[in-house]
C-alpha cells in the first residue's frame, strides 16, 4: 500500500484519506513516503506502485524482487482488479469518470458485484435509486474492461500455443525409423554429443524379448516402455521420453507380431 506525507503539516496519510485531509488542512501537494516524489492536486491518484523498502534502503545491495514483491511475479487477483480499475479510467463515459477516479484511490475494492455495490454505496456515497443506477453503470464498465483484458490474455496464450505446436511439428519431421540418442563414455565425465540412429527394428526386438518373458505374452504399454528404456541404457544408449514413445509406437506399427488393445501390448506367436 502506498502512503503519502502532507507537504504542509507532515501528517502521514493513506491514499484513500488524502482528499479528506486536503480539504481540512488546505495543503496543495503530498509526497510519497517511499520515493519522496511530490504530487500536486489529484496527481497522487495515478501513483499506484512505488519502490520497495528493500530498493530504498539496500540501494546497490538490492538483488531484485523477492517472493512477495509485486514486480517480477504474477499479480494476485486483487492486484489485477486494481489495475483494471485504473485502466478503465481511459475509456470511461464522462458520467461515471469522477466516481471511477475516486474509486481508483482505493486498493481494497471488492471484486464480487454484491460486495462491490455495498462498498460503492458507502465509499462513494451513492445512495437511493439514482445512486444505484450509477453503481450499475460503474460495475458494467469495470466488468467490460475485465472481460476485454481476459480475451486479450486468452488470445495471446492461443498464439503462444500455436507457435509451440508448430515447433513440435517441425521436430517430428525427422525420419520415423530412426531416433537420436546420446552415448555416455564411461571414461569421460561429461556426456558426449555423438548422435547415433536407433532403428525401430532394435526397439521391436527388445519389446518382443520382454513380452516373451511374461506368462500371458502381454504387458501394459507404460511398463513395456520402461523395460525398453533399461535395455537401451545397458547398451549405452538413451532416448528422450518423447522420442522413446514415438519409437515404441512406430515399432508396434511396423512389426505385425506385436499388437495393442487399448493400453495393453500383446505378442502374436
Amino acid at each position: 500500500m502506498v502512503f503519502f506525507s502532507c507537504d504542509k503539516c507532515a501528517e502521514t496519510l493513506k491514499k484513500s484519506k488524502v482528499d479528506t485531509h486536503a480539504r481540512r488542512c488546505g495543503c496543495d501537494s503530498v509526497s510519497c513516503v517511499d520515493c519522496s516524489v511530490s504530487f500536486w492536486g489529484d496527481d497522487y491518484k495515478q501513483h499506484t506502485s512505488c519502490v520497495t523498502e528493500a530498493e530504498r534502503y539496500e540501494k546497490t545491495l538490492y538483488k531484485g524482487p523477492r517472493k512477495n514483491d509485486t514486480k517480477g511475479r504474477k499479480l494476485t487477483p486483487q492486484e489485477s482488479w486494481t489495475e483494471i480499475i485504473h485502466a478503465s479510467l481511459t475509456t470511461s463515459p464522462p458520467a461515471i469518470a469522477p466516481y471511477l477516479k475516486d474509486l481508483s484511490s482505493f486498493d481494497n475494492v471488492p471484486r464480487k458485484e454484491k460486495a462491490f455495490r455495498n462498498f460503492a454505496t458507502n465509499s462513494l456515497k451513492l445512495r437511493g435509486a439514482n445512486g444505484n443506477t450509477i453503481i450499475t453503470s460503474i460495475w458494467n464498465h469495470l466488468n467490460s474492461t475485465r472481460e476485454e483484458r481476459q480475451e486479450k490474455t486468452s488470445s495471446e496464450g492461443t498464439e503462444k500455443e500455436s507457435v509451440t505446436d508448430q515447433q513440435d511439428k517441425d521436430n517430428k519431421k525427422q525420419d520415423p525409423t530412426e531416433f537420436s540418442s546420446r552415448i555416455e563414455d564411461p571414461k569421460v565425465d561429461n556426456v558426449r554429443e555423438d548422435i547415433v540412429p536407433i532403428k525401430t527394428k532394435k526397439i521391436a526386438k527388445a519389446m518382443k524379448k520382454a513380452l516373451k518373458k511374461t506368462p500371458s505374452k502381454q504387458m501394459q504399454l507404460k511398463e513395456l516402455r520402461k523395460l525398453v528404456k533399461k535395455k537401451l541404457e545397458l547398451d549405452n544408449k538413451t532416448l528422450k521420453k518423447i522420442d522413446l514413445k514415438q519409437a515404441v509406437t512406430q515399432a508396434i506399427t511396423d512389426d505385425k507380431s506385436i499388437t495393442t488393445e487399448g493400453k495393453i501390448v500383446k505378442l502374436v506367436l
